[in-house]
Formats: structure tokens, sequence, C-alpha cells
């Protein structure tokens, strides 16, 4: 199954592992989530006959970050941060190392899996794992080994990931969309090709970007930037012409007009 076959049959990516696989299948010499599902669903059912009773919320999540980050030996790599492998939820697994994103889909999908209601949070910089309860949403830091994230640390990370040129804002803290969790997974390994002028991984991260974002203009401008250093007009110029039919620009007008008159 592809990327385009998954999100038909699944738009709202509530499987979001299986997502993470089709996402960055391009990385993978066996794009297949079946053997990463199986492996999930073996370790919810062992953290299932782990968690408390009666029930208690704290030592639940005690459990869960227990497993994952102390028996499981999962961590954030901080060594080869930049690693497409980092991103490829199979290769995550392989190695126990990752980026925040992908450990965080890791805690989330297992979090689901035991019945809690776990989310992405997209903190700008530094992606987190949030649990919706009835006081709130409670925040992790999976690329930290779970560790509580409030307000105070969360500024910090946002003013450490942006320099000081972000303020933070409580709202930053807010859970997005599984679909958007894919995107930016994607967007993070788009963002690594096109500074690296790895044209080839440039171009079908922004396909996958498109995928995910139809209706996002600047995904499609993306997509014509790597066309065009790839000598690909003809598709730069279409996807240029997609941009400004849902975002009128007049600077994508003239770089449209320009590669008309060739």
């Amino acid at each position: 199954m592809s990327l385009h076959e998954y999100l038909q049959s699944d738009p709202g990516c509530r499987g979001l592992a299986e997502g993470a696989v089709h996402a960055v299948s391009p990385l993978l010499a066996n794009p297949d989530p079946g053997p990463t599902l199986r492996l999930l669903e073996a370790w919810s059912h062992e953290l299932a006959g782990r968690m408390p009773l009666p029930w208690n919320l704290h030592q639940a999540l005690d459990e869960l970050n227990g497993y994952l980050f102390r028996d499981l030996d999962f961590r954030g790599d901080v060594h080869t941060y930049d690693d497409p492998a980092n991103a490829a939820l199979p290769l995550v697994i392989q190695r126990r190392r990752g980026l925040p994103i992908a450990l965080a889909i890791l805690w989330i999908d297992l979090g689901r899996r035991l019945g809690l209601d776990a989310v992405g949070i997209g903190l700008p910089g530094h992606f987190l794992a949030g649990l919706r309860t009835e006081m709130g949403t409670l925040c992790f830091d999976p690329f930290h080994q779970g560790r509580a994230v409030g307000e105070e640390e969360a500024a910090r990370l946002v003013e450490g990931a942006s320099g000081g040129r972000l303020p933070f804002n409580p709202s930053m803290l807010q859970p997005i969309s599984h679909r958007a969790v894919l995107a930016r997974l994607v967007r993070n390994l788009h963002v690594r090709y096109r500074r690296q002028e790895a044209w080839a991984e440039a171009l079908w991260s922004a396909t996958h970007l498109i995928l995910l974002e139809p209706e996002n203009p600047e995904t499609y401008r993306e997509r014509a930037r790597a066309n065009l250093r790839l000598g690909n007009r003809d598709q730069a110029l279409e996807d240029l012409e997609t941009s400004l039919r849902l975002e009128p620009d007049a600077a994508v007008a003239a770089w449209v007009e320009g590669l008309r008159r060739g």
C-alpha cells in the first residue's frame, strides 16, 4: 500500500504508526508496515499486563515510560540527529534511537493501544507527546525519556529552538491532528534534504507533503523547486500553476511567467 492508498483508506490517519511507515517509505528497503504493527501490538500486550489495578493514571504513565525508555532503551539520537533513519519508524525501532517526533509517534501509538487519549503536540522546534485528561492535556518529552513538560519547560524549549526569536504562547501546547503529525514528520526530512541539496529526496518528500496537505500552496512551490533543480521544467510549471490556483501570489505569478517564456 502506498501513502496515497493509505490516506484514501484512513484520511484521518487514525493508524498513526502505519501512516508513519508509509510517509517515509522511500527510506525503507521493506515499506510494509505489517512487521512494525505486529511488534507494537506485542509490546502493547506486554504493557497491558503491567497496568496498575486499581487504575492509577500516574502509575500507568510510569509503566509506559519505563517500558519504552528503560526496558526497550529508546533514546533521542543526539549524536547523529540529522540522519534520515531517525525519522523512519522501523529503523528507529531497530536502532532504538530517533527524532523527537518519531519517538513521540511510538509513545502515542502504545498509549492509544492501552486506551489512553494520547496525542501529538507540535511545539515549534521540538515535538512532544500529550495525554488528554479531564484536567487538561499533560505533555511529555519522549526524546528525553518521557519527562513531563509544563509551560515553563515548554517555553525554554521554544526559546532554545528559535534562538529566542519566537515568543512562547500556551496555545503552542494544543494537540494537532494525526495527519498533521505525519506532515511534520515528512517536512522535517524535506527541510534536511533541501538544506543538503539532495534534490531527488527533496522531490519525493515534497510529493508526500502534497499528499498529506493537498490544499497547502507552499508544498507545491517546494516540489517545483526540486523539479527545477532536477531539470523537470514542465512538472515545476504545473506545480506553480497549482500553487497559484490555491493562493494568488505576485512573486509566484512572475515565476510562472518567466518559465512560460522559457
